[in-house]
């Protein structure tokens, strides 16, 4: 009996921390935005989300550093989506609301998840921007490729050698 005790309350502890994570008044804005905003949720329930097929495999696929800087990223993200909804709302009280969810979402960012994620954005979206059509950019694609190939290389060859050195550490350890 103690040990289901002992898991009722474990269990109950994480439920309150998975709660607690998101502070009181950031979860009414959040509610009342919802109750706004949503009066039809069937294309909520479409299996095309937003960010949480991302979400789903972060922890899976990506390094720490990769986690961080793509968790950056969706909270511009929001912070952009949430910036238009501001821009294109014309009741106060729900422009309020939007102000202090972004008010949120910008401290989390900055304490939590610094980084160059706005230039890496800048980067990106160049990169999106080529003209895979154009014969001009297409030329210079070959004349660089050598280069980019040999850098792609040193950062692999860099990657492979900490996780050798990391693995390197544990043994050592272990040993110990």
């Amino acid at each position: 009996m103690a040990f289901f005790w002992g898991v009722c309350l474990l269990s109950l502890g994480w439920m309150t921390y998975g709660e607690a994570s998101v502070p009181e008044n950031l979860d009414k804005s959040i509610d009342e935005l919802k109750a706004y905003y949503i009066k039809d949720d069937r294309e909520l329930h479409n299996a095309h989300p937003v960010f949480l097929r991302v979400l789903k495999d972060l922890k899976v696929n990506l390094e720490e550093t990769e986690q961080n800087l793509l968790m950056s990223i969706i909270m511009d993200t929001y912070n952009r989506i949430f910036t238009r909804m501001e821009n294109d709302s014309l009741d106060e009280a729900t422009k309020e609301k939007l102000a202090h969810v972004q008010e949120h979402l910008k401290k989390l960012q900055e304490n939590y998840f610094p980084g160059k994620s706005a230039e890496l954005k800048t980067y990106a979206e160049s990169l999106w921007a080529i003209k895979e059509n154009d014969p001009v950019v297409q030329q210079k694609a070959l004349f660089e490729l050598k280069r980019v190939y040999r850098e792609a290389t040193q950062l692999r060859n860099l990657k492979n050698k900490e996780r050798r050195r990391r693995q390197a550490k544990i043994s050592k350890k272990q040993k110990s």
